[in-house]
């Protein structure tokens, strides 16, 4: 199978080298130095199956110069955002498939095999199926999601991490160095996510999406802390062994 990639960032050439364990693959990028083929057009011309994996500002924009020539193939994003992308898939031919779907993972897992990801169908057309099988063989844990439910939830878990995160990161970093000296487990735990979230130029776009004032309420209400989605003790040891593998980051080498 012919699989073509729009985007060429960490997350498009992770796709290149891990799908390419098992199909033939091609990346267009519009940074020419990280692109296989001219253009577009011709990277959807090749390709049996077109996977876009751009920022999710830019995902519609690019399914919309897709349409034209998506006779025949099967045409999935993995936007962490979908909102609109259904409206953009109803414009395709109608003998082309597509479905929108949500790697649950980034470019640092070390594969997809044994990893999730969520396949959800556009309403009205086809293609969700073939997508889930076309996930499945690769190895992953495949889902089913919702549609209509993605972005209510990843605004509260994607987005929401990452606005909490920048806040803590900021927060340190005026605190000064001298915060680790006073700095417990939790501290070492969230410091080492905050920071890890500098290192993605975009994670401010994420963080914007998150419901920041949900948020406040819950943490101004006090009182009942709402049912436990697992149960604290095992989340409590996990916490340590996470804690474990970290080590101690702030270590002068």
């Amino acid at each position: 199978m012919r699989v073509g990639i729009v985007g060429g960032g960490a997350m498009g050439q992770w796709l290149r080298r891990e799908i390419g364990k098992a199909h033939d693959v091609l990346i267009y990028d519009v940074d020419k130095s990280k692109s296989d083929v001219e253009s577009l057009a011709a990277l959807v011309e090749w390709s049996d199956v077109v996977l876009v994996a751009v920022p999710f500002w830019d995902t519609a924009k690019v399914l919309d110069a897709i349409a034209p020539t998506a006779s025949g193939r099967l045409v999935m994003d993995i936007a962490t955002f979908k909102e609109g992308l259904a409206e953009v898939y109803r414009r395709f031919p109608p003998d082309a498939e597509v479905a929108t779907v949500h790697p649950l993972f980034g470019p640092g897992a070390s594969g997809i095999r044994g990893q999730r990801v969520l396949v959800m169908e556009v309403p009205g057309r086809s293609g969700a199926q073939r997508a889930f099988e076309f996930w499945r063989s690769l190895g992953a844990e495949v889902e089913w999601g919702d549609l209509s439910k993605h972005d209510y939830y990843v605004s509260r878990t994607i987005a929401l991490s990452y606005a909490v995160g920048l806040a803590l990161a900021r927060l340190y970093s005026e605190a000064g160095e001298e915060i680790v000296k006073y700095g417990g487990t939790s501290f070492k735990y969230l410091a080492t996510y905050a920071f890890s979230l500098l290192r993605d130029k975009n994670a401010q776009r994420y963080a914007e999406r998150a419901p920041l004032d949900e948020f406040m309420k819950a943490l101004q209400e006090g009182g009942d802390l709402g049912r436990s989605l697992i149960d604290p003790d095992v989340a409590y040891e996990r916490f340590y062994k996470a804690l474990e593998c970290i080590g101690d980051i702030f270590k002068r080498e």
